[in-house]
Formats: structure tokens, C-alpha cells, sequence
């Protein structure tokens, strides 16, 4: 998967999060993230309705840090330490760079919203990358073979949006990416041995 060049939308989307994650959510206006994005008022609105659509456009946030982790991971990994070390780095950058609350927003609106649900979206780099991942490791033999790539990619996709929830729901009491560190390992582990 080669790297694209970072569109409008996606410079829109960072300087947003950023923004929101120095200045609060409340505190950002429109004019500041097309100030910070480089972009124009026209661009801002043929992208988004306003602010608020904003807060659905997280998973693209992720999806970027993914894109920048694919160019940079080590090709010699094994698949397995290669899954560790992706769930590290995006827990690390959500911990260290999203604010909870606005986290929290997302995952609600996602349970009762009648638009695109984003973080189950299929066509996201996340689950194409995780799923090549995964499809790679059945085909060495490091994961048994006892389920498909994409049955294997909703439990590890299950996990990540659980802890996420969690760590939101327990206002960041903990550090995210040390959590997952530890529990990470027996998710993957039920990989090597079959489920």
C-alpha cells in the first residue's frame, strides 16, 4: 500500500483534533482550524456541514497515524510484533493527543447515529492494513488456521474499540497504551493457538 499525499480533508481533520485537543472543543472556532489547515472557508464547508461533523471524522485521524506507522515498521517483524507494536503507537498518539471527552463524543454518536457509522467502516487503511496483517500470519503459520482473516479482525478491531470505550468511560485514569500492553498479548496469543 503505497503512501498518498495528505489531501485537504485530512489536513482539515489534524489541525481540527489538534485544536480541539490544545483549545477544547468549545473553545475552537472554524475559523482557527481553516487557519491552521492552510484551507479555505469553501474547502471547510465542501468537506463538512460544520464543526460538529467533525467529531466523526476521528477514525480518519487514525487512519493517518497508521499510513505514517506503515511507511516506518520494521518489514522483519513477525506478524504478531507487528500488531503490538500498532496498537502501542495509535494508543500512544490517542492518549498523549486526543482529548477523552471529545473521544467519549464519538463513541456515542456512533451507537445512535443514521450516518456512515466511521469506525466500522470497512474501507478504512486500519482494516485493510490489520486485515493484510492478519492474512500474512494465517499464511506463514503463525496464526492457526481455525479462522479467517476477517473473523480474526473483528475480535482484534472488538478489542481496540473496548479498551478505547473503557479508558473513556474511566476518564483516563490510566495510561491506555501500558493497558493495552499488558492484555494485548493474550488477545493474540488465542491467534497462535486457535479460537
Amino acid at each position: 500500500m503505497p503512501r498518498k499525499r495528505q489531501s485537504t480533508k485530512s489536513r482539515i481533520v489534524k489541525a481540527a483534533w489538534n485544536l480541539f485537543y490544545k483549545n477544547g472543543y468549545e473553545h475552537t472556532t472554524i475559523e482557527d482550524i481553516i487557519t491552521a489547515s492552510k484551507t479555505s472557508k469553501g474547502s471547510f464547508y465542501h468537506y463538512f456541514k460544520g464543526k460538529e461533523a467533525l467529531l466523526n471524522s476521528l477514525s480518519y485521524l487514525f487512519d493517518e497515524k497508521y499510513e505514517e506507522l506503515y511507511s516506518t515498521i520494521d518489514p522483519g517483524l513477525s506478524c504478531y510484533d507487528r500488531l503490538l507494536f500498532l496498537n502501542h503507537e495509535l494508543f500512544y498518539m490517542i492518549e498523549s493527543s486526543v482529548d477523552i471527552s471529545l473521544l467519549a463524543s464519538l463513541y456515542s454518536s456512533q451507537l445512535i447515529t443514521k450516518d456512515k457509522k466511521s469506525l466500522s467502516d470497512k474501507k478504512r487503511f486500519y482494516f485493510k492494513w490489520i486485515n493484510e496483517i492478519l492474512t500474512e500470519g494465517l499464511e506463514r503459520g503463525e496464526f492457526k488456521n481455525t479462522s479467517t482473516a476477517e473473523e480474526l479482525m473483528n475480535i482484534y478491531a472488538m478489542y481496540e474499540r473496548a479498551l478505547l470505550y473503557d479508558w473513556a468511560l474511566f476518564k483516563g485514569k490510566y495510561s491506555l497504551s501500558e493497558y493495552s500492553d499488558r492484555l494485548l498479548p493474550h488477545v493474540l496469543d488465542t491467534f497462535v493457538s486457535g479460537i
